[in-house]
């Protein structure tokens, strides 16, 4: 996983100290993460101008000048997508929060228990097409975007992880990858089985039947609930749609 974050912050104690946190989760979680900082608000705007690739902005609220929240402001006129936290000594602006859709608040002084629930947070809300599953394969770790993976299957110790396009082998187990991936689109619908449901097209007998041609076999004695399941994220995912 690749993300580009941002740190805006007039104190350099506080951009630093709040850099080192959001490096030190990244390493312990295997993200690849390109850290910029910035000492206010213009600054950060005439950097990144719109081009829409930030993934992830820490934004003080008090700084002179430009404050935070409108710096937030002009930031939404170009780049709905990217996830903005705010760091503040009050969280007396929900109001303004909103309006700019900000993902959460931490209070100063940062801790690292904060840090860490914040980017849990944004890991598991992130946009799909960022998520992937970092695996170590013939040798070498490897970024598999989760939107191109059709379903794994684990079988005598082995996850064949099957794509669009290959399948990669790695030696993991399923309860390790359910946990990794953490991501509502995918269904275990079996003990050896875990299925994208983006993929699935229907349901026949007792499998899924995927886009591609491909039946994913359903637990026995679970075909309803994994039917009622289905049925349920299928909603959720078209009121989701804008």
């Amino acid at each position: 996983m690749n993300l580009n974050i941002a740190i805006c912050d007039d104190l350099q104690e506080e951009r630093v100290g709040l850099a080192r946190l959001v490096r030190a989760y990244c390493q312990q979680r295997g993200i690849e993460a390109r850290l910029r900082l910035y000492s206010s608000g213009r600054e950060l705007l005439d950097s990144v101008g719109d081009s829409g690739e930030l993934n992830l902005l820490f934004l003080d609220i008090y700084m002179p000048g430009l404050s935070g929240v409108d710096t937030a402001r002009e930031l939404r006129r170009t780049d709905r997508s990217c996830a903005i936290i705010f760091v503040t000594t009050s969280t007396d602006h929900g109001m303004e929060s909103y309006e700019v859709e900000a993902s959460d608040y931490l209070v100063k002084p940062v801790r690292a228990e904060d840090v860490d629930r914040a980017m849990d947070w944004y890991i598991r809300h992130m946009p799909e097409e960022l998520r992937a599953l970092r695996v170590y394969s013939e040798g070498e770790w490897i970024e598999t975007p989760l939107s191109s993976v059709l379903y794994i299957e684990v079988l005598d110790h082995q996850a064949y992880i099957h794509m669009k396009n290959r399948t990669v082998v790695v030696r993991r187990s399923m309860s390790d990858l359910v946990a990794s991936i953490d991501s509502p689109d995918f269904m275990r619908c079996h003990r050896s089985y875990l299925v994208n449901l983006n993929y699935v097209r229907s349901i026949e007998n007792s499998d899924f039947r995927l886009t591609d041609g491909t039946l994913v076999p359903i637990r026995a004695g679970s075909l309803n609930k994994m039917r009622d399941d289905f049925i349920s994220w299928t909603y959720k995912k078209a009121w989701s749609r804008p």
